[in-house]
């Protein structure tokens, strides 16, 4: 019996082998591009960034200082952000190339997804995921936990679920239907809970993601012709997942309508090289923080092989072992 070939995938080097200074991230971004015949940066955001509109100049002295190609590639890792900065993203990037595709590691949800409509192509590895992109906002109207500074979160599905079954069950003729001082009595006590403002502003955010995302799949798809199957795409990502948590891999992405492609083995194993270098690299913690301490910590990059720029926020660790980020900026390093 012949023995079977090794997936050439794995052939990505061990973490523990993957020094963390940017000395040893130009060779990795030049492998990937080298592999792909393109021009590679990379924007990687940890959990406690954010896509945001701060992040947009970095990304034009990056794109500036290539130069117009025939094609830039973005390698994407974030859990999302700011639901208008897709948009602005895409558009500057396709100022300076022919061809705009993102290439995911391993995850890029909510507005990183939005990011991703407005790809070429969507180029993502076995381990690579997408998200729903419904978004969860916060309001100063909506409710706040005792003792937080500020507001909750309220997923917009959240609420519409809550909204739509109070009126499917108030119908008429159903076994729990409300009489109208019983209804009455439900939405004074939502509104008791959640300001009639905040309501409208969540609405609006829903319907904002639904613009982006349009407006992002229209820069490759042509919007008089393929109408309908951009409508498809933007309502399946926004109203049918019931979690906006829930994980979109790359044949489900295909499936949804998305231009996602396999990740070649060559380009696999630079992308997850990718992964293993960035998930090693110092944040700048110290070992033993203590609670006022404000230290300097990074959180963010925007790295290519010419240019090279990080995060840097100020965090505050506080009694209940939680950091706060008090201010950032990113910076060349």
């Amino acid at each position: 019996m012949a023995s079977k070939t090794p997936n050439p995938a794995a052939t990505s080097t061990p973490t523990s082998s993957i020094p963390n200074d940017k000395t040893q991230l130009l060779p990795l971004i030049s492998q990937l591009e080298k592999h792909r015949n393109t021009r590679v940066i990379v924007y990687w955001l940890l959990d406690t960034a954010r896509i945001s509109e701060a992040a947009v100049v970095s990304l034009y002295d990056q794109v500036s200082s290539i130069g117009k190609q025939p094609a830039i590639d973005l390698v994407l890792f974030t859990r999302g952000g700011d639901t208008e900065v897709p948009w602005r993203i895409v558009t500057l990037m396709r100022e300076y190339c022919d061809k705009f595709s993102v290439l995911l590691p391993y995850r890029a949800y909510s507005a990183g997804t939005l990011l991703a409509m407005g790809a070429d192509e969507i180029v993502m590895t076995p381990l690579a995921v997408l998200g729903p992109i419904d978004p969860s906002r916060t309001h100063p109207l909506l409710p706040r936990r005792e003792g937080a500074p500020e507001a909750e979160p309220i997923s917009v599905q959240d609420m519409r679920h809550a909204m739509r079954f109070i009126l499917e069950t108030a119908k008429p003729g159903g076994n729990q239907a409300y009489t109208p001082d019983a209804m009455a009595q439900i939405v004074a006590a939502l509104f008791d809970k959640i300001h009639p403002l905040a309501i409208g502003a969540i609405e609006q955010s829903y319907a904002l993601a639904k613009l982006i995302g349009t407006k992002c799949l229209s820069t490759h798809m042509n919007p008089d012709t393929e109408t309908n199957k951009i409508d498809k795409i933007v309502n399946k990502l926004c109203d049918d997942f019931k979690s906006h948590s829930y994980q979109i891999c790359r044949s489900e992405a295909r499936a949804i309508g998305l231009k996602a492609i396999d990740a070649p083995a060559s380009v696999d194993a630079s992308l997850i090289d990718l992964l293993k270098f960035y998930s090693s690299r110092s944040i700048g913690l110290p070992p033993k923080p203590t609670p006022g301490q404000i230290i300097k910590m990074y959180i963010g990059w925007i790295d290519s092989s010419s240019m090279q720029i990080r995060c840097e926020a100020d965090a505050q660790f506080e009694k209940d072992g939680k950091m706060k980020i008090i201010g950032d900026r990113w910076v060349n390093y």
